[in-house]
Formats: structure tokens, C-alpha cells, sequence
């Protein structure tokens, strides 16, 4: 995570969960010195451990230190959370009395919550593999609770509708995405929205999106958010152009920042993308 700004969010996260918990481990991602967010981490941390480091742009490496720091112990029950997608504290309060019964009873290592790993007990084969969408590899039993729990404030407290007002934010946060290292597999998402074979749609997807890549490089513009602005915001020729064409990522984007943003669909479907001339 990254702690810098993230303050008021940590306390909201960390404050009702401490009675319940025995530790925090996470972690934080620099720039982040003299931070509050991270001074309150390592304050509450308790027997867990904050962990920090530079961010390479691969999610899994960094969640998998969180799992191999020598903090989670075979057996141990641990929460995996999320600043702006926090646990109920009351729901929580269950993890060491029935909720633990309810998984030694059943065999269950996993409390999976609308399709994501929620409550888990760790086992030695657990590792997350990708980047930025990530899964838990490893568990050997889970249950679904979303049938139980159909309520989910009583389960987690989903505050990003609150938090995050800009309703054209998705836009950068997919551009961010689209500029991940070789490996990233984030041309998979909304893949289903371009028809035919999934496999076939992401391997084309993906080749187009590293070769857009290869492009910033040679250009000599820098993989980032602002190096993308700086290069869509200048002349377009052809190459540029026939990118941005096969990609409504980098399309929407370029219209983003032409003042067009409140004409943008949040999809992934090629014939939702405005013209590019």
C-alpha cells in the first residue's frame, strides 16, 4: 500500500479492528518517510510487522512479503483488507470463536466473500500470483459467504463511493494499469466485452499493449501516467494514432485529456471507444 496521504484512511481501516486482532502486517511502498500513515501503522502494528519498500509494479511481490515476512505462521488465521474495503469490526470480533469453529469443522482454509479471499488460514502453499489482479494460489478448501451474509455492511464497509469522488477517475487508474511490466495481467479485464475466444482477445490485447510499450520507450517518454499525457497531448502521427484505435484504454485517455471526458463509457468494449481522426 502506500501510506503517504492514506492516514485518515488507516485509522478508519485499523481503529475498530485492533481489539480483535494480534498484529498488522503490511507492506508500505515509498516514497513515505516522516509519514504519518506509516508512523500510525507501525504504531498499531503490534505483533505483525510493517514492511517497506520501493514499488516495482508487480502487486503480487509486494502481498507476497506480507505472507513470507515470517509474522504468518502455518495454521494462523490472517484478513486481508483493503484501505477503502474494510472489515466489519463486529464480523471480525467472530474470527477466534465461531468463525474459527465454523472452518476447523467444515476443513476450510478460506472464507471467500463475493468471489474474493476474505478470512484465511494460512497454509506453507499459499503465494499470490498476479499483477495488479491478483489471486490467492494454494487454497485447498473454500466457501463462499455472500449466501450466508447477503448483507455486506454487516461483513465488510465498501467506502469507495465515498471516497473516491471523481467519477472519471477509472480513466487514469486504467491508464496507469496499461503501462504495467510484461507479465501485468490487466488486458484481461473486460475482456469478455470484445467477443469471441477470451484466450485469442488477451493475447492480441496484450500483444498491443506491450508494443505501445516498446513505442514510449523508443520515443524516449517515460512509462508513467504524466509521460502518457505528454505524448497524447502533443502531435499524433499514424503510429500513435493506430494505438490508439485498437486500444479504448489509450483512446479514452487521449479524449480524457482533449476536455471530451464526460462523453467516456466506463467499458472495455472496442466499439465504445470515441473516434480518433
Amino acid at each position: 500500500m502506500t501510506a503517504d496521504g492514506n492516514e485518515e484512511n488507516l485509522r478508519e481501516l485499523v481503529g475498530p479492528l485492533r481489539p480483535y486482532i494480534d498484529g498488522i502486517v503490511a507492506v508500505v511502498h515509498r516514497p513515505c518517510d516522516n509519514d504519518p500513515g506509516l508512523e500510525y501503522l507501525e504504531q498499531f502494528c503490534g505483533d505483525g510487522k510493517i514492511i517497506v519498500r520501493d514499488w516495482v509494479q508487480r502487486h503480487s511481490y509486494s502481498m507476497n512479503e506480507v505472507l513470507f515476512a515470517g509474522v504468518i505462521q502455518e495454521g494462523d488465521i490472517f484478513i486481508i483488507t483493503d484501505t477503502l474495503e474494510r472489515p466489519a469490526a463486529q464480523f471480525i470480533s467472530r474470527c477466534k470463536g465461531d468463525l474459527n469453529i465454523f472452518m476447523i469443522e467444515h476443513t476450510l482454509d478460506c472464507l471467500v466473500y463475493f468471489g474474493k479471499p476474505f478470512i484465511v488460514r494460512y497454509n506453507e502453499a499459499m503465494e499470490y500470483h498476479g499483477s495488479p489482479h491478483w489471486g490467492l494460489h494454494g487454497i485447498r478448501s473454500a466457501v463462499e459467504l455472500s449466501h450466508m451474509y447477503p448483507d455486506e455492511g454487516k461483513v465488510r464497509l465498501n467506502v469507495r463511493p465515498f471516497k473516491r469522488t471523481d467519477e472519471l477517475g477509472w480513466i487514469l487508474h486504467y491508464s496507469k494499469y496499461w503501462l504495467y511490466p510484461p507479465g501485468s495481467n490487466h488486458a484481461a479485464l473486460g475482456i469478455e466485452q470484445w467477443g469471441g475466444d477470451p484466450n485469442q482477445a488477451f493475447a492480441k490485447r496484450e500483444a498491443q499493449r506491450l508494443a505501445f510499450r516498446q513505442e514510449m520507450k523508443k520515443r524516449g517518454v517515460p512509462l508513467t501516467v504524466e509521460g502518457l499525457k505528454t505524448l497524447l497531448t502533443g502531435p499524433l502521427d499514424e503510429v500513435l494514432k493506430g494505438h490508439l484505435r485498437a486500444e479504448k484504454t489509450l483512446s479514452d485517455a487521449f479524449h480524457f485529456w482533449q476536455g471530451r471526458g464526460h462523453f467516456l463509457r466506463d467499458t472495455h468494449k472496442p466499439s465504445d471507444a470515441l473516434p480518433i481522426s
